[in-house]
């Protein structure tokens, strides 16, 4: 759940379950309504406790009248006046009785002289709220009975309520209400705002604990997701974050290692060639070439490891721009077939100086490829160099397979040299890895060869791999995609 959706259910909820808490205290009311409590009824239910006095207050009034015409006498008999006086006050209500002009009887609650100077006249009408509204004092006159004693005497008895009393309770129950609902609020708000923060803050804790973890370098931290938003998605961007900066440490480690390795081999490979051309033109200087024979022959030794020196920086600058990817390519569709034919002739000369045989096996209708040529004829130059440089005891044999797989044609390169360990093979691409240590004259070169080919194979959209076992020989192949309907004009292009 979304931490979005997860604070609007708590704004929901912190409306929704106070009128839910409203509407159960209403249901108690309801069932609790007709409770013999009287006090549990104004807590529960006030409003509907109101009427239910005014009802009580007229049910007294009539009992009263009807025991009273059966025998007026008893208005003056204050015992029993009191007898319905204290049931009349547990509805804020009393009893004033007047004989004559003197009031023989009146309520605790109703001891106002204001209130018993302003009583009606006998058999006077009135208006219950023009009594309220002009004695002021919050009294409410309810009923107002006359009667005739036997010796003439004029009785009047009212039945009068104070507002002020009920008000005073009523408030009471308003505050409870109040403070119910108020704590409800208090409650829900609390209860939310806990769980919320505790799941949100657990994860804000978690992953500030990571980053510090990963700021003091330790990057085996493992951040897990424990809520399914946005912190959960954080957690997962931190977590390949993490292990991208891992990998890109150990990347930019093994870098620095090849950046050694570089080093190393490109001041070994050009060291021995300087050396040589230094001691060669001592040679010179000093008069020991002192015959043509010998001249033309320290010349041409000048020349060879020059040349040998070119071809290292050479491969160096062209391997710095394909990793900087400054290396622009001319694609062109090619026949694929007829660019094998023409690599394997030119370079059949080469391998015949030193006993080698480079064949074109399979070779079939014509496939065409977009390709840049120049690169292409790098990667065969380079792949075909390496078997020369790890050549076997017997006359090297090179052979060129090539086949459709699905929408690619795949080319096999495989010789008879010394073959490749399973411990090395998986990292003859690398920058600058050499399968021999040793580092012998006759191998040289700069270990960036195949890694170069593989750059260049990968910017055509192929892959390059290889397979290999000692004393048996090595394969090195890549893929090309073939080009659906192709035809070219070879009068223009120069293989």
């Amino acid at each position: 759940m979304s931490i979005k959706l997860r604070l609007l259910l708590s704004y929901v909820g912190m409306i929704i379950i106070p009128v839910i808490v409203i509407l159960l205290l209403n249901s108690m009311f309801i069932i609790f309504g007709e409770t013999e409590q009287e006090d549990v009824k104004i807590i529960l239910n006030p409003m509907r406790i109101v009427g239910k006095y005014i009802a009580k207050q007229t049910e007294i009034n009539r009992k009263l009248n009807i025991e009273i015409l059966n025998n007026k006498e008893k208005l003056i008999d204050p015992s029993y006046l009191k007898k319905y006086d204290q049931e009349l006050e547990a509805y804020y209500s009393g009893l004033i009785v007047r004989e004559d002009e003197k009031i023989v009887y009146v309520s605790k609650i109703l001891e106002d002289e204001g209130l018993l100077s302003s009583l009606p006249a006998f058999n006077e009408v009135f208006h219950r709220k023009d009594f309220y509204r002009n004695h002021g004092k919050g009294y409410i006159l309810r009923h107002q009975n006359d009667f005739y004693l036997n010796d003439g005497s004029k009785i009047s008895m009212f039945i009068v309520s104070d507002t002020n009393l009920a008000r005073r309770d009523f408030n009471k129950i308003r505050n409870r209400i109040t403070l119910i609902v108020i704590s409800v609020l208090i409650l829900t708000t609390f209860t939310l705002t806990f769980f919320i923060y505790k799941s949100i803050i657990r994860s804000i804790k978690n992953l500030e604990y990571a980053a510090n973890e990963i700021k003091k370098g330790n990057l085996d931290y493992e951040i897990k997701k424990y809520l399914n938003d946005e912190i959960g998605d954080l957690s997962l961007s931190l977590e390949e974050m993490r292990l991208k900066l891992k990998n890109s440490l150990e990347v930019q480690k093994k870098y620095e290692e090849n950046r050694k390795n570089l080093i190393s081999n490109i001041s070994h490979d050009l060291k021995t060639p300087i050396m040589s051309i230094k001691g060669y033109i001592e040679g010179i200087r000093d008069g020991i070439a002192d015959t043509p024979d010998k001249m033309e022959k320290y010349i041409n030794t000048i020349y060879e490891k020059a040349r040998h020196m070119e071809g290292l920086i050479d491969e160096l600058f062209l391997f710095s721009k394909l990793d900087l990817q400054k290396v622009s390519f001319d694609f062109q569709t090619i026949d694929i077939i007829e660019f094998l034919k023409y690599s394997v002739e030119d370079l059949s000369f080469e391998l015949e100086k030193i006993e080698g045989k480079i064949s074109l096996n399979d070779e079939k209708e014509s496939i065409f490829v977009k390709a840049d040529l120049q690169k292409l004829k790098r990667v065969i130059v380079n792949i075909v160099g390496n078997s020369v440089k790890y050549k076997g005891e017997s006359p090297l044999t090179i052979d060129i397979f090539v086949k459709k797989e699905h929408e690619e044609v795949i080319v096999q390169i495989k010789d008879n040299g010394k073959g490749i360990s399973k411990e090395d093979l998986p990292y003859i691409f690398d920058r600058f890895y050499r399968a021999d240590q040793s580092r012998n004259t006759s191998v040289g070169g700069s270990g960036l060869g195949l890694a170069i080919s593989k750059q260049i194979i990968e910017k055509h959209g192929g892959k390059m791999w290889a397979e290999s076992k000692i004393n048996i020989g090595t394969s090195i192949f890549f893929s090309l995609k073939i080009c659906k309907g192709g035809s070219i004009d070879e009068k223009n292009i120069d293989y």
